[in-house]
């Protein structure tokens, strides 16, 4: 596979992730709320541990490869941004991964300073 093709699909797969799973925890949460006998609260919990070890993924092939952590932070402004913004501009897309819960953007936000981090430090020890 091309490196670059492994870059942009690495990327995507750190900034897309993330999301999926902030999306879950969400989803999971409500479950508790609405029955708390139906489903145990670990497993929100362990959405969050997941978004910190992919997070920690990220940043790993971040440091290698900057192209990753441009991808990865693209995604993660385009699904997070129209949460906090007060009028969406029309060219950000109103995807719902990231809701107008704190938890959820702050976890978003969380991780693109993480990978403006890395991109930042670069493959510097």
């Amino acid at each position: 596979m091309n490196e670059r093709a492994r870059s942009v699909l690495v990327g995507l797969f750190a900034g897309l992730a993330p999301l999926l799973l902030l999306d879950l925890a969400r989803v999971l949460q409500d479950a508790v709320f609405a029955d708390p006998g139906g489903t145990s609260v670990w497993w929100p919990i362990a959405c969050f541990v997941g978004v910190g070890a992919i997070a920690a993924f990220g940043v790993s092939a971040a440091r290698g490869d900057r192209l990753v952590a441009v991808v990865a932070i693209a995604v993660l402004l385009l699904a997070a941004l129209p949460s906090v913004a007060t009028s969406s501009p029309a060219w950000l897309p109103s995807l719902p991964l990231v809701t107008d819960s704190f938890a959820s953007q702050a976890v978003a936000f969380a991780v693109v300073g993480a990978y403006a981090y890395a991109l930042a430090r670069g493959p510097r020890a």
